[in-house]
């Protein structure tokens, strides 16, 4: 945590920014105040004071974001936040894999973590608009995958249940998925391949 704190301490004397902790799970909170407390106090928001709906509203309304949480920087992703991760399993390695940003991981257990976290920080603010496309792009490719499943879904109930009612017709990708918002759809019309 100090490596964390001593990162972003740094970063934010060297740019203007507003620094905020979020804690999805209670059992970040603890952490996540002492941290904070590093720091002089910057805002801590937790699972506690906000529902999740308005965790990742504000995730997704960050300019940039660090997070040892998988599912922090995954439901940050369809808001296009640049986002580094600090990894303790391969959740977070295989998902900045897939996105092309090996560069924006770093190991929990680093003993460079505190260099790497700033060099890491300093590329999300200077390589904002790549980073975002990446994501962008990623976020459409795993639309699709799981339209996939829909689709292989589909196709073994026809296999076992032969006289299921199923749809007829020529449909699209996006039929096999629960309605999309109307943001989801602007990311498939500009990262879709």
């Amino acid at each position: 945590m100090t490596a964390i704190a001593n990162a972003v301490d740094a970063f934010r004397k060297r740019r203007n920014v507003f620094v905020i902790l979020v804690a999805t799970e209670r059992l970040d909170a603890r952490p996540g105040k002492r941290i904070s407390e590093k720091l002089g106090g910057v805002p801590v928001l937790t699972s506690d004071d906000y529902n999740i709906y308005e965790l990742v509203s504000i995730l997704r309304a960050c300019h940039m974001m660090v997070s040892s949480r998988y599912h922090g920087i995954v439901t940050s992703m369809p808001g296009l936040v640049p986002s580094a991760g600090i990894t303790m399993d391969e959740r977070i390695r295989n998902l900045m894999k897939e996105r092309g940003h090996e560069n924006l991981l770093m190991n929990v257990d680093d003993p460079d973590l505190e260099a790497k976290l700033l060099v890491a920080m300093d590329t999300l603010c200077k390589e904002r608009e790549t980073i975002a496309a990446g994501i962008g792009r990623t976020v459409v490719r795993n639309l699709k995958v799981m339209a996939r499943m829909g689709v292989y879904f589909e196709e073994e109930v026809q296999r076992r249940y032969p006289d299921f009612p199923m749809r007829k017709g020529e449909r699209s990708w996006e039929d096999y998925l629960p309605p999309m918002s109307e943001h989801l759809h602007q990311l498939v019309e500009t990262y879709a391949a």
